[in-house]
């Protein structure tokens, strides 16, 4: 799992949920946030990588990561197991005059050249690819001393105005949902953002001497939704959309009733969590 959630609770294995985002593709791709310009730009130096350079988006959704990276000048192969997912990124990349190249995979599957690229990311999604299988996979593709970098976005709710508001709602609803522990729009019982993040990579690559230069970096910016804007990106969150109907029309209802009643409006803090790993430049002794 991402830092700042359950290291023990491998969502990976959740088919339906792993898969729940392609029904909503259009959707997801309008109102999900994106990523920081300021982190895509360190990515790159720490990588050290060139315009041509060879860059992996595992998990590429709808192609909100790769394209940053397309844009850029980088030849970007995207693997997204979801068709739904993977036809909205290539609409996207057309329409933006942008190459990608795209396998509907799943990463533990895919068909990958070894030690090819410069640059592995993952948007939001390394945490549903299997844990283990994951570095190894990496370690395989990435050329030496590539840079292996995913990233989540995660909203801050400690202090936030309207968390006693949400709290209320989510605990109506809480044996009814699917995330066990609660996933990052579900502030009921969240962790302390970003406090674990520096000890989940350490445990991500105990006991390898394949990847070394661990680093994680925090990005933080703010977004303001309507009511109608958020309800939109919480039916996007593979934990809300499998919630059972009546389940989902309570919690959205509470939702509802606390923006309006704060004016129909309300600013979120997110951060944005980075990890960086190098692949060493040769095996080690």
């Amino acid at each position: 799992m991402p830092p700042g959630s359950d290291a023990h609770h491998d969502v990976s294995r959740d088919r339906r949920r792993r898969l729940s985002f392609g029904a909503a593709a259009e959707q997801y791709d309008r109102v999900r946030p994106g990523y920081p310009a300021r982190m895509i730009d360190d990515v790159i130096a720490y990588a050290d990588a060139r315009p041509g350079d060879h860059v992996l988006d595992v998990g590429a959704g709808t192609g909100r990561a790769g394209l940053l990276f397309a844009q850029r000048g980088y030849a970007v192969t995207a693997v997204e197991p979801d068709r739904e997912m993977a036809a909205v990124a290539s609409r996207r990349a057309a329409t933006a005059g942008q190459t990608l190249a795209l396998l509907v995979s799943d990463f533990e599957t895919a068909s990958l050249p070894a030690e090819r690229f410069r640059l592995i990311v993952s948007g939001t999604a390394w945490h549903w690819v299997t844990p283990g299988v994951r570095n190894d996979l990496a370690a395989r593709t990435l050329a030496p001393g590539g840079v292996l970098a995913p990233f989540w976005n995660r909203p801050r709710w400690s202090g936030h105005p309207l968390r006693s508001r949400f709290d209320q709602a989510y605990a109506a609803v809480a044996r009814e949902f699917a995330a066990r522990p609660p996933g990052p729009m579900n502030p009921f019982g969240a962790p302390t953002e970003g406090r674990e993040t520096a000890g989940w990579l350490e445990r991500e690559f105990a006991g390898r001497d394949d990847f070394t230069d661990l680093e994680t970096r925090l990005y933080l910016w703010r977004q303001r939704y309507s009511t109608e804007e958020y309800l939109g990106l919480l039916a996007t969150h593979s934990d809300h959309a499998l919630l059972p109907r009546s389940a989902r029309e309570r919690l959205f209802a509470g939702i509802r009733a606390a923006i309006d009643a704060a004016g129909g409006s309300f600013e979120l803090e997110y951060e944005t969590m980075l990890c960086l790993a190098r692949r060493r430049p040769t095996s080690a002794p």
